[in-house]
């Protein structure tokens, strides 16, 4: 497909009027003074996203249905560029002229809106990872630094409330000096609401002074097991404790530690 260039709205919404077959006089004199080959490009754009989006309502059978005049609108949008059928040559002084109606601006401007949001949430589809592949990623990483960072320690996590959930598996904090680069497998730790509080992680490392180093704040959003990478905010050479608090959004330099639900203690030699 032939490149159009920066996005003028304009030359899309008098696109989808083309393709609509839905044009007044005055604007088919307005297409008329773009460059043929630009206009046409456009018009073949469009209808590849029209067909795109049609099929998509199609087979994922939203909630919401799509109004029946545009779905029948897109629809023949669709069948045309599935044909893949000649574009009359109207720009720049072309006599052929497409089917002219009285023009209905309201439909054919959620039509190009349609489309350019499908276009757009086409591109994210592709170029965003979903949940899944970024648990799937940071496993990955999680995997990749416990076989080859010579120098891992690891840990369990501890709830400091005993008496809660004896016995249950808390997971675990995996660290690498050397990489300045580890990961933390949580489970059980309630859901949290963001705007209320996040969790922060603190690191003790005595080589360097007695004040914990900030991991970092993250939330937990799903019930089962949270992989979260460390981002140690300082050095870290000899981590001896993990904890976890519960703190203020966007966490807090110095920490109170009232709310203290997990540790996880390395063992030094």
């Amino acid at each position: 497909m032939s490149f159009v260039g920066p996005v003028d709205f304009r030359m899309q919404e008098l696109a989808a009027g083309f393709s609509l077959g839905d044009v007044t006089e005055a604007e088919l004199h307005e297409i008329k003074s773009y460059e043929s080959k630009i206009f046409q490009a456009m018009v073949e754009r469009f209808e590849e996203v029209a067909a795109r989006t049609f099929l998509t309502f199609q087979e994922t059978a939203p909630a919401e249905p799509m109004p029946e005049e545009l779905s029948s609108r897109l629809k023949k949008m669709a069948q045309g560029f599935n044909k893949k059928s000649a574009i009359p040559n109207v720009a720049k002084g072309s006599n052929i002229a497409p089917p002219i109606a009285p023009s209905s601006i309201g439909l054919r401007e959620i039509a190009a809106w349609l489309c350019v949001a499908a276009s757009i949430a086409l591109v994210l589809s592709v170029w965003i990872p979903s949940k899944s592949d970024q648990i799937v990623s940071l496993q990955q990483q999680r995997d990749r630094l416990i076989t080859r960072a010579s120098d891992l320690v690891r840990s369990k996590w501890e709830s400091t409330a005993p008496d809660q959930m004896q016995g249950f598996e808390f997971g675990e904090v995996v660290w690498s000096s050397v990489s300045q680069q580890g990961f933390m497998t949580i489970r059980g730790l309630p859901i949290n609401d963001a705007t209320q509080e996040q969790y922060q992680l603190w690191i003790i490392d005595p080589s360097r002074d007695e004040k914990p180093v900030d991991g970092g704040v993250f939330d937990i959003a799903s019930v089962g097991e949270s992989i979260v990478p460390i981002q140690a905010k300082l050095r870290v050479n000899t981590p001896t404790v993990f904890a976890i608090t519960v703190e203020k959004p966007g966490g807090v330099v110095v920490s109170d530690q009232k709310r203290l639900p997990l540790l996880a203690e390395i063992a030094v030699n």
